[in-house]
């Protein structure tokens, strides 16, 4: 049983409600990574698995837009500094492609979830306290700040300051949310008052003039959008933290009962900074820059494959996420127990294969689609779709290839004999690549396991290790010791081209 299916059990088990709401939330105060998207995938499995069992149910997205910028981050320029406390949605887009900070993060992530095929509903936090969908909860919080007070200190075990209001205001002369304190309020006009260390004394609507502080904005949202479901990072869980204090606030103030957690292990990057050393592992985080953004994933690997790597895994277990060679066993993996990647002909092909395919064709399609049919695959150029499929999966390959491969997947077909090399063949080595180019026939056409099988046939003929044999074949080709596997190599390549290459190869002194 997969695990979302045992998740989603236990929730009709113990829940009463006869519809749930799933919902997710991430800031986009940098790129949303990779490691984010654990929390989307658990929710939309657990969505699915409770869909499958005819519970009636909605998978949610709340994109926290109103927070603020905590700090000017590496990756944003200096001026930026001016725009620290401000909300993420009041500030402008760093490349100016978007209307806000907050879209310029949020957007490829929403287009990165369209192509995971994850179907949600997206709220928009400023949208949310502009629209006054917060209003009631405001006035509840201000009226019973001293209430939440008493939780969060006998919760978190924190002294709370005495003068710590629930509400941020947004000043209206800094722009800052993080700066003005609240001196009094009416809820009947809906507005609180306020002085902001600017030195500015204004006024702020409970619709869009601030927002509630962080934990009691979790427990609002749980009763605004009668949330019964909830996936988040298992620092939140831990005793004394933000769920703790956001089931107290949720009952005692809002009279709302938490929604089922579901705590989950983080994703943690492992990557090598360069080729021969130890691969680092680090938590991804958007401010740092150390993470993988999603869409870029997105056109290195196909959507099913991401969605693999993270609902393969319970979520109280965590995660490494190699993009290198660990992600290509995993995608061999998805190939022998799911099925193949890409639809017609493309999907037949392994990744592993294509990735030698595309390296063999050095970036010309025509000569790839020649390449695919001589490793005995079918092409049909008529087929736009069928060509279609092999385009995308081609562009999967070399953005993988570029951006993550190491280079000991990574050769190059050499056009001409690699002359310094082969001088360091020995002469039993040579002897085998006479032997190989002997086999040739004109016309012939051999299979993979054909032309592996021939190398350990010639290196029993000439009393030598096959490994020996394979070096041979390596050097000839691709000026390298070592390749691809050998025989999907060999059945790539054009026969005449092989038989000249070996011939060359064997008489070079």
């Amino acid at each position: 049983m997969h695990w979302s299916l045992a998740i989603a059990k236990d929730i009709v088990e113990r829940r009463k409600e006869k519809k749930h709401v799933v919902a997710t939330g991430i800031t986009p105060s940098g790129d949303i990574h990779v490691g984010n998207l654990r929390e989307i995938i658990i929710a939309d499995a657990v969505h699915s698995a409770l869909i499958n069992m005819d519970v009636d149910a909605r998978l949610i997205y709340i994109a926290d837009t109103f927070d603020p910028l905590r700090r000017r981050y590496s990756f944003l320029p200096e001026e930026y500094e001016t725009h620290v406390g401000k909300p993420i949605s009041e500030i402008p887009d760093p490349e100016g492609c978007h209307s806000s900070y907050a879209d310029h993060f949020l957007q490829p992530f929403l287009d990165s979830l369209d192509d995971l095929g994850i179907k949600i509903e997206i709220f928009k936090a400023d949208e949310m306290y502009k629209s006054g969908m917060y209003v009631d909860m405001i006035k509840e919080a201000i009226a019973r700040r001293e209430d939440l007070s008493r939780i969060i200190e006998e919760v978190s075990g924190r002294k709370v300051p005495v003068e710590w209001t629930p509400f941020n205001p947004l000043c209206d002369v800094c722009g800052r949310i993080t700066s003005a304190i609240v001196k009094g309020y009416s809820p009947d006009k809906q507005e609180v008052y306020y002085e902001c260390e600017c030195g500015n004394k204004g006024v702020a609507s409970f619709k869009g003039g601030g927002k509630l502080a962080w934990r009691v904005d979790w427990a609002a949202r749980w009763k605004i959008l009668d949330v019964t479901i909830e996936p988040f990072g298992k620092d939140h869980a831990a005793p004394g933290g933000s769920f703790d204090t956001g089931k107290r606030i949720s009952s005692e103030i809002y009279n709302y009962g938490a929604p089922y957690p579901i705590p989950f292990e983080h994703i943690l990057l492992k990557m090598k900074e360069e080729e021969g050393t130890k691969a680092k592992v680090t938590a991804m985080s958007s401010s740092r820059g150390t993470n993988i953004p999603v869409h870029e994933m997105l056109e290195a690997v196909p959507p099913e494959i991401l969605k693999h790597v993270i609902s393969r895994v319970r979520p109280e277990k965590h995660i490494e996420f190699d993009p290198s060679l660990p992600l290509l066993h995993l995608i061999d993996e998805y190939e022998r127990e799911i099925g193949g990647i890409g639809r017609g002909v493309a999907g037949t092909i392994p990744f592993r294969h294509f990735i030698t395919l595309v390296q063999i064709a050095r970036g010309n399609f025509s000569e790839l689609l020649e390449v695919i049919k001589r490793s005995g695959y079918e092409v049909h150029e008529e087929n736009e779709e069928g060509i279609n499929e092999i385009e995308k999966k081609t562009k999967y390959v070399e953005n993988w290839l570029r951006k993550y491969a190491p280079s000991s997947l990574k050769f190059e077909l050499q056009s001409a004999l690699p002359t310094e090399e082969i001088k360091s063949l020995s002469d039993a080595q040579k002897k085998a690549l006479k032997l190989m180019a002997q086999e040739i026939k004109e016309g012939m056409s051999l299979s993979s396991a054909d032309w592996h099988n021939k190398i350990y046939e010639v290196a029993s003929a000439t009393n030598m290790e096959a490994k020996e044999v394979f070096k041979a074949i390596y050097i000839a080709l691709l000026k390298q010791p070592s390749g691809p596997r050998a025989g999907w190599l060999l059945a790539s390549l054009d026969t005449e081209f092989l038989k000249e290459r070996f011939e060359a190869a064997a008489e070079k002194v």
